[in-house]
């Protein structure tokens, strides 16, 4: 009779599994910060758009294509992903990112966890209600710290519309992925077909003039940059959670909210005062209690 091999239980995460995960938290933030950075910010979503669809179009013809029960997920999430550049730009055209930043991503966790259990007949336990309540008394003292005229007008009206925005690509992203037997490939689609839609909205509500910008060779690298900086930081998630389990990757993922902070008070000089970094780390606590559960 042949016996199994015993293997002794390794550690939960290796550092280097861990090193992973942060790097894509960074890399995440990083491009948010340079949308903000940028003088104009749909300028920049515009580039990024640019850069992303070169990437997707050199790399999908070597990739196994999504199924077709993916594609009413991908057309659903493409149209969503138009609004999410679209209020990503006007949202760091009014507010700052130390702000923002935290409201958009952990209002989008909160939205998805919601939701969820309707659409994904998952259950929600204790740890992730408690996660919730964390994320909306962070949010609610972070705007209230904040004040009406730090986001300026509509500027509290357009974060939470992308926090919405950002749920509901989330859950379609979800079914999507799972339809779809290929989620590389499928999120590469919808990169590419976001950008697409959101480079003839502004190609129509700007002008030509204004895509004639994206030609500019320093404008084409800045777009590809900061598209490898999104793509690369969910390909750095994928293979963590290859390494290690994929509840603790995606929580220790929410990471990214106190890089955007150090960014913001770092890079862009932002009054990030001890009220926001609190808030900005109770959302960042709240999001890894949602993400455990």
């Amino acid at each position: 009779m042949m016996r199994a091999s015993i293997v002794e239980p390794g550690p939960i995460m290796s550092w280097s599994v861990l090193l992973l995960i942060l790097a894509a938290a960074a890399l995440h933030a990083a491009w948010n910060t340079g949308v903000k950075a940028a003088g104009t910010p749909a300028l920049a979503t515009a580039r990024l758009c640019l850069g992303g669809m070169i990437i997707a179009v050199l790399a999908l013809p070597f990739l196994p294509q999504p199924a077709p029960a993916a594609w009413p997920f991908l057309i659903a999430s493409t149209i969503v992903h138009v609004a999410y550049f679209a209020l990503t730009a006007a949202a760091y055209a009014r507010v700052d990112l130390s702000i923002a930043y935290p409201m958009m991503r952990g209002g989008g966790v909160m939205v998805t966890t919601l939701v969820s259990p309707l659409v994904f007949a998952d259950s929600l336990p204790p740890l992730g209600l408690g996660g919730v309540l964390v994320v909306v008394v962070a949010l609610a003292g972070l705007a209230a710290t904040a004040g009406q005229r730090a986001f300026g007008p509509r500027g509290l009206g357009i974060v939470t519309a992308n926090a919405l925005v950002i749920g509901a690509y989330t859950m379609l992203d979800g079914l999507g992925a799972r339809a779809s037997g290929a989620p590389v490939a499928y999120t590469l689609w919808v990169f590419a077909l976001g950008a697409l839609g959101n480079l003839g909205l502004l190609a129509l509500t700007e002008g030509r003039a204004f895509l004639a910008q994206l030609g500019r060779a320093r404008d084409l690298g800045l777009g590809i940059a900061g598209a490898c900086a999104s793509v690369g930081s969910y390909g750095l998630v994928l293979t963590a959670m290859t390494l290690a389990p994929v509840a603790l990757v995606a929580a220790l993922r929410e990471t990214s909210l106190l890089f955007a902070t150090g960014f913001a008070a770092l890079l862009l000089h932002e009054k990030v005062g001890g009220r926001r970094v609190a808030a900005a780390c109770a959302v960042a606590a709240g999001a890894v209690m949602i993400k455990l559960a």
